[in-house]
């Protein structure tokens, strides 16, 4: 989805690890003054272990245990003069009225060290994330990040509720995971580089998405993107790349879905250049993204409807070094009905193709 920035519900044994080193006693914030009742707000006892383990001069480890904690607000800044590890192993719930939370919408934040914003060298890992307002998780401005062995649940028709939202970030790893939310498992912003996607099962939802892009002023480009060995079960979409039309400039290049396990799924292979959800937008331009060197490769699988393949690239900047290799997807309707639907882009074509994908599809002369 757009740069709304998420309410995060973090619940369940979560790590947050930055080069771990020995380590005194854990710092508990029952011992200073949480109370695991789910009613008691631990905000400021947390804002208290989290001044006393930052200032720490060897490496802390703030420790949540077993219990319910309510947080209302937590903003958790360094830089810190040692590694910080967060463990909880309890659950820490949100108030149930949005309201309670702080004005700009983020519940949790650590800034400065290791955090979803300017994080860099950080592992979470065994993370239960439940029920979010919006995003589940938002990263912005990070650096070598590892995501592994991360749960998001959400209901499959809550709006806004990404899993996780990727911006000008690089070295953003997501393995292993299991991500159902009621939008994109996985949305991908300008300024994400050298993102690698692999293991995750996503679905309900909108799938793993690029995009969109090309709605602000000077986005950043969006370069090598590798999604593999994933499942994708019953979303609206599978893989897509989108942007607007009549869009600001920007590009997306060098990016990589393969290896894709479909269940059930409506589109499973998109690239729109024309994404205009709720009628937002204007389409009086074609969209001034550039996307080039994309390949889907080995995906197969079932269809919810006879939609294989939509690759609509922008008419006055299409597609370059698109390949589709190995796609044999099943409908269980009319096969007569399965098409795809391609233009502004001549995509390579080779390995098994059932159906059939894009066979004659050309670049309009005023587009070339």
């Amino acid at each position: 989805m757009e740069r709304a920035l998420g309410i995060t519900l973090l619940c369940s044994w979560l790590f947050f690890t930055c080069i771990a080193q020995a380590q005194t006693g854990p710092i508990d914030v029952t011992q200073l003054g949480a109370k695991p009742d789910g009613s008691a707000d631990m905000s400021q006892v947390l804002a208290d272990a989290w001044k006393q383990a930052c200032n720490s001069t060897t490496a802390s480890t703030i420790l949540i245990p077993k219990g319910t904690f309510l947080l209302k607000d937590a903003k958790l800044e360094g830089p810190c003069k040692t590694p910080v590890e967060i463990q909880i192993q309890g659950t820490i719930k949100a108030p149930e009225d949005p309201a309670q939370i702080s004005k700009d919408k983020e519940w949790m934040t650590i800034i400065y060290t290791l955090s979803l914003n300017l994080v860099n060298n950080a592992v979470v890992r065994d993370l239960t994330s439940l029920n979010s307002k919006l995003f589940h998780v938002n990263l912005f401005g990070c650096n070598n990040i590892t995501f592994q062995h991360f749960t998001i649940t959400a209901p499959g028709d809550s709006p806004n509720t990404d899993g996780i939202h990727i911006g000008h970030s690089t070295g953003v790893v997501i393995t292993d995971s299991n991500i159902r939310t009621g939008d994109d498992c996985i949305s991908i912003g300008d300024g994400a580089k050298q993102v690698k996607i692999s293991k995750v099962t996503c679905g309900p939802g909108h799938g793993i998405s690029v995009g969109s892009l090309g709605r602000y002023d000077n986005e950043l480009p969006v370069e090598g993107i590798f999604v593999t060995d994933c499942t994708i079960s019953g979303p609206l979409n599978g893989v897509r790349v989108k942007s607007w039309p009549a869009s600001k400039s920007g590009s997306a290049t060098n990016m990589h879905f393969e290896g894709i396990i479909m269940q059930n799924v409506s589109n499973p292979v998109i690239i729109d250049q024309e994404y205009c959800p709720n009628n937002q937008c204007t389409n009086t331009a074609p969209s001034s993204v550039k996307i080039a060197q994309v390949s889907f490769k080995n995906i197969t699988g079932t269809l919810a409807t006879p939609a294989v393949v939509t690759l609509l690239c922008s008419k006055s900047i299409p597609c370059d070094g698109v390949e589709i290799a190995d796609i044999d997807l099943a409908y269980n309707g009319n096969q007569e009905n399965v098409s795809s639907n391609c233009a502004n882009v001549k995509p390579a074509l080779s390995g098994k193709l059932n159906p059939p994908i894009c066979a004659n599809t050309t670049i309009p002369a005023q587009a070339a």
